[in-house]
């Protein structure tokens, strides 16, 4: 019951609160994640996991300078991991718990997402459960990614296939700040 009171507050209350102190400060304190240093989480995120207060079986890691863009689903249960300088764009959603299709008893496979350093994931993007995004790679807005994506390069479409190459040589620091926090 207080599983689903917090599941509750966090998605329909929390993520509107507009401040971002607030809602990293309950993401941090009740839902467990651990967020870096000067990293933003947008209003509006919905967020799935099995235990709050944190008591999840996979961990939730946020890096540093890492940004969470508005409206983004964040699927703790199998395992999330953003590294640093992470730019995650709106509306995106990061899946790590699945059906599975063949089981008699419609069971549940969890597996973790992991989305390395400098990657950038554009808007209405799908991870599924299980991929990992590599250093600096870019997943094109409106990309479903069921396999892992090699460091530095471009994917896009659906299945998403390889569509170009990033420089990698990438030393920008995201840090999103907005006037009110």
């Amino acid at each position: 019951m207080i599983a689903k009171l917090i599941a509750y507050l966090t998605n329909h209350i929390i993520g509107h609160i507009p401040l971002f102190a607030v809602r990293l400060s309950w993401y941090r304190h009740v839902v467990g994640v651990n967020i870096g240093k000067d990293s933003s989480i947008f209003m509006g995120c919905y967020w799935y996991f099995y235990r709050p207060l944190g008591r999840n079986p996979q961990a939730m890691i946020i890096g540093d300078h890492t940004i969470v863009n508005r409206r983004c689903t964040l699927d703790g249960r199998g395992g999330l991991r953003l590294g640093n300088n992470v730019s995650i764009s709106p509306e995106v959603m990061l899946i790590t718990s699945q059906h599975l299709k063949d089981d008699p008893e419609f069971g549940i496979e969890d597996k973790p997402i992991v989305i390395e350093d400098y990657a950038w994931v554009g808007s209405r993007a799908i991870l599924l459960p299980g991929v990992t995004i590599g250093t600096g790679a870019v997943v094109a807005a409106g990309a479903v990614v069921s396999r892992d994506v090699p460091p530095y390069t471009v994917v896009g479409g659906i299945p998403a296939k390889v569509i170009g190459k990033r420089l990698n040589a990438l030393r920008y620091r995201l840090n999103f700040r907005p006037w009110f926090e």
